[in-house]
Parts: structure tokens; C-alpha cells; sequence
């Protein structure tokens, strides 16, 4: 690694980041340009602000509450940062990040305690989340796993996994699975099946729904109402039906 072209100034000390590169010593830059081998190279663009490209394997701490930003690498991480964004990125982590976490276009991402926001869009793997402070929109995704996040919005993931939540709304999923969520809204998903959940609105899709309060199926009798078991919801056209699954019944309303 050499260091060339420093960037002087006043402010540029309070932000020093940490970094490890393929499993060597920890290097400290707060200033200037590092070019590795290889092509990769980091640079402080601006006071609090890192930015790393193409590098094979890549862990970024501290910073003084500085943002982190990188571009084509294989393994990035980012600790204990102000915010981070990834790009074209192999494997992605994030944790600790106090600000938001921004990834795009990246095979796998894992964000743990962030913040702010956190946005994922075009995940070729897994996106896991769990604790974002703000807003999580994950887009595009083979599979999402997510927990402990005041607000969510999943869209086109093939499989979601949600436990824990506020508001959540999932669109043109292949499967969900959700558990201990709040107001919960599905749209044109292929199966999805909530528990322990408050508002379940349906729209276009094939959902079980099983309250907190209600005892195993076996326990039920024939004679009780089919709303005390586990419901099926199915849309299609313009009338809503209500399908218990152990049970024939049926209930259509018309929505117009």
C-alpha cells in the first residue's frame, strides 16, 4: 500500500477510520489517498467521508461519525459509522451504523442496528436486517429476513421472513412468513401466513392468518364458528372470501 496525496485540514483529525484490507495490520487514514494492489484504492474525499473501491476484502470502523462509501468490492464492511452506502458489492455488512444504510446492486447484504433508513434494492442473495431506526425498504430480493424495524416495506422478494415489527407492507412476494408485526398489509403475494399480527389487510393474495389468542385447532369444536380458526383470505375480482381451512365455509363479500 502507498499513501499519496494528503488533504489537509483542520476538522480532518476528528474523523480517523480503521481499516483492515485482506486480513492485514489495521490502517488508520483520515486524509489523502491509499492505492493497494490490485487497483483498490481509498480516498477521503471530503472531511468524514471515506470512500472505498474495488477491493477484494475491505472492513471499515470508527470515523468519528464519518460516512463510508464503497464501490465494487468483494467483502465491505462497515462499523461503528456515521452512515454507509454499497455498490456493486459482493457480500455487504453493516453494524452499529448510527446514520442510514444504502445497498444497491449488491449479492448479499447483512444490517444489524442501524440508525436511520436502510434501503436495499437488487439483492442477488440473502438481505438480512435487523434493528434499522428508520424506514426499511428492501426491493428486488431472493430472500429477506427481517426484525426489530418500526416500519417496512418488502417488495418482489421471492421468500420474506418478518418477525417484530410496526408497519408492514409486502407486495408481489412469492412467500411470507410473519409473526409479531402490527398493522399488516399484503398485495398480490402467493401464499403468506401471519401470526400474532394486528391489522391483516389482503389485497390479491392467499394469506393464513392465526390470531395470539386462539388455542391449537385440535382443541376447537365443529360447532364453533369458523373465525375462531385459522382463516384463509383470498381476493379475486371484486369479492373478498373468507375460507376456514379445517372446516367448509365459506363468506363472500362484495367490496364494491
Amino acid at each position: 500500500m502507498v499513501a499519496v496525496g494528503p488533504i489537509t485540514s483542520a476538522t480532518a483529525a476528528h474523523h480517523v477510520f480503521t481499516v483492515v484490507i485482506d486480513g492485514a495490520e489495521e490502517t488508520s487514514i483520515h486524509e489523502g489517498v491509499i492505492r493497494c494492489s490490485g487497483g483498490g484504492t481509498l480516498s477521503v474525499a471530503s472531511p468524514g467521508v471515506l470512500e472505498v473501491s474495488r477491493l477484494k476484502h475491505v472492513a471499515v470502523r470508527g470515523g468519528g461519525g464519518g460516512d463510508v462509501r464503497f464501490a465494487r468490492c468483494g467483502f465491505a464492511s462497515a462499523e461503528a459509522c456515521g452512515a454507509a452506502s454499497f455498490h456493486r458489492c459482493d457480500a455487504v455488512r453493516a453494524v452499529d451504523v448510527a446514520g442510514g444504510v444504502s445497498v444497491r446492486r449488491c449479492r448479499s447484504a447483512d444490517v444489524e442496528r442501524a440508525g436511520g433508513a436502510v434501503s436495499i434494492r437488487r439483492c442477488k442473495g440473502a438481505a438480512r436486517v435487523h434493528g434499522a431506526g428508520g424506514e426499511l425498504r428492501v426491493a428486488r430480493c431472493r430472500e429477506a429476513d427481517v426484525g426489530g424495524c418500526p416500519e417496512v416495506s418488502l417488495g418482489r422478494c421471492r421468500e420474506a421472513r418478518v418477525d417484530w415489527c410496526g408497519a408492514l407492507g409486502v407486495q408481489r412476494c412469492r412467500s411470507a412468513e410473519v409473526s409479531r408485526c402490527g398493522a399488516v398489509r399484503v398485495d398480490r403475494c402467493g401464499e403468506a401466513n401471519v401470526w400474532s399480527c394486528g391489522n391483516v389487510i389482503v389485497r390479491r393474495g392467499k394469506v393464513n392468518v392465526v390470531e395470539a389468542h386462539q388455542p391449537q385447532v385440535w382443541h376447537q369444536k365443529l360447532a364453533e364458528p369458523a373465525y375462531s380458526v385459522p382463516t384463509e383470505i383470498m381476493t379475486k375480482g371484486r369479492r373478498t372470501c373468507l375460507k376456514s381451512t379445517p372446516m367448509v365455509f365459506y363468506d363472500c363479500l362484495r367490496t364494491a
